[in-house]
């Protein structure tokens, strides 16, 4: 039988005592809209070609592609990553040992919700050795790496139709993964000298936070703040201590989240130690600390291996009470488990700091490289930052200059590419931008791709008659 329901047609099956109103598809909407594909669209889709690895698909992205130095990529090069044979070779002997004498075979079952007990207590000794800020077991939740900690952070404690303020560029792919949100909306907060512009910041948390959002005992953010202040991407910037501290304030005044990406603290070229963390900063000595509002997001995959899918949120009580009490996690118990207790080993025998130690100074010889160059051939009409770790530089062409069309004839004529800066953005800002990669390739082929830029730069300003704006 039909009836009206808040004026649409409904149908309604009566099956003993349940009813069940099945709305039927508004008149207009096209079966492709709601989702069906052709037949063309689904033989398309069904094929699986064989890649070897997640750059195999992009063309823009393949730096495996010898006819191009593609300076794109934030991912280890194969000169780096054959060390982790012998490394993993080590810690799996070591790790199965450690099992044959326990004799319970506990790697092989379902581990607990926050993550191997062990992996936890090393990865804190680990943390606290490199970071030089204490760390807590406690305090820790293995995840499948950062990106798998940003997801468990948007399903489980943030409001499903929340706000997520990110930086005016940011890592762009976050972006694509804040899509597979629909009912969350992205706010995009102006920068000022390539770090978020805090004044800005504040006014769209006052023009947002007194809207409704459903929130319950899990759900107990309204809004979160998505960003890197360690070796920004794509900036390669740092947020201060001041600017730290009233971003701390800013989250427990408001209520709401930050969420940062902290991939690359560890890879620093100039101290002992990196600058400290975000999360130091959200101290539980303080008067007003509420459990927790900034949430480090962190992984292996810059610092060893991204294959191994091992990363660790770092959190306060009430995000680490909620994660460990996620229906996901009880049901599937410890992410990746068996990987984390090698991952245990080989922080336990030392291996992972011998191998950070070596990965610090190959990057850093090869971000000197990368600035002498620029230093040396970067037009004066171009600017860039010079950071103090992680893998980007963040190149500034003349305002306008569309960097997109600029690195495709980069691309076609002189066979070197990187990523215009529109892409780090959620509408389009910084077309005139450029980010540059250090992590790939070698000190020596990143040197001469970039002395190429440099110098297409300034034929491409000649072919297109355009004059610089010495002001800028």
């Amino acid at each position: 039988m039909a009836s009206k329901v808040a004026g649409k047609i409904c149908w309604k099956r009566v099956c003993g005592t349940r009813s069940f109103e099945i709305p039927r598809r508004k008149i207009g909407t096209s079966v492709a809209a709601s989702g069906a594909a052709s037949k063309t669209q689904l033989e398309s889709l069904g094929r699986d070609k064989p890649f070897r690895h997640l750059f195999d698909a992009d063309p823009a992205l393949n730096v495996y592609n010898s006819s191009i130095v593609n300076l794109s990529v934030g991912a280890p090069g194969p000169d780096l990553l054959k060390q982790c044979n012998t490394l993993l070779a080590t810690a799996t002997r070591h790790r199965l040992e450690e099992e044959e004498k326990e004799g319970k075979y506990y790697l092989f079952q379902y581990g607990i919700t926050s993550g191997l007990w062990e992996c936890r207590e090393e990865l804190a000794k680990f943390l606290t050795r490199r970071y030089g800020d204490p760390v807590a077991r406690e305090d820790l939740i293995l995840t499948c790496g950062a990106t798998h900690g940003l997801q468990l952070i948007l399903t489980s404690v943030m409001a499903p139709d929340g706000v997520i303020f990110v930086d005016e560029v940011t890592y762009m792919i976050a972006l694509d993964a804040f899509k597979q949100f629909p009912l969350k909306r992205v706010v995009s907060v102006p920068m000022k000298n390539d770090v978020v512009d805090l004044d800005e910041l504040e006014k769209l948390v006052q023009a947002e936070r007194h809207k409704s959002y459903t929130l319950n005992e899990n759900k107990i953010f309204w809004a979160m703040y998505y960003t890197v202040p360690t070796f920004h991407n794509p900036t390669g910037m740092t947020l201060t201590p001041d600017m730290c501290k009233r971003v701390v304030k800013m989250s427990r005044d408001n209520a709401f989240a930050v969420v940062c990406d902290d991939v690359y603290n560890l890879l620093h070229y100039n101290n002992e130690y990196p600058p400290h963390r975000l999360f130091n900063y959200d101290d539980s000595q303080d008067p007003d600390y509420t459990g927790g509002n900034i949430i480090s997001n962190g992984s292996f995959s810059k610092i060893l291996s991204p294959a191994l899918r091992v990363g660790w949120i770092e959190c306060g009580p009430r995000v680490v009470n909620i994660l460990k009490n996620s229906g996901i996690l009880k049901s599937g118990g410890a992410v990746n488990h068996y990987v984390s207790g090698l991952v245990a080993s080989l922080l336990h025998l030392k291996l992972e700091d011998r191998y950070l130690d070596s990965l610090i100074e190959t990057y850093k010889g090869r971000m000197k490289a990368l600035c002498d160059v620029l230093d040396e051939h970067l037009p004066n009409y171009c600017s860039y930052n010079h950071p103090e770790g992680g893998y980007f530089v963040w190149i500034k062409l003349p305002e306008d200059i569309d960097a997109l069309p600029f690195m495709e004839w980069c691309k076609q004529v002189y066979k070197v590419m990187a990523i215009p800066g529109a892409r780090f953005s959620n509408h389009g800002e910084s077309k005139n931008c450029i980010r540059i990669s250090i992590a790939f390739h070698s000190a020596e082929t990143i040197a001469k791709a970039a002395t190429i830029m440099c110098n297409a730069i300034t034929e491409y300003m000649r072919v297109k008659n355009v004059k610089p704006n010495l002001n800028m």
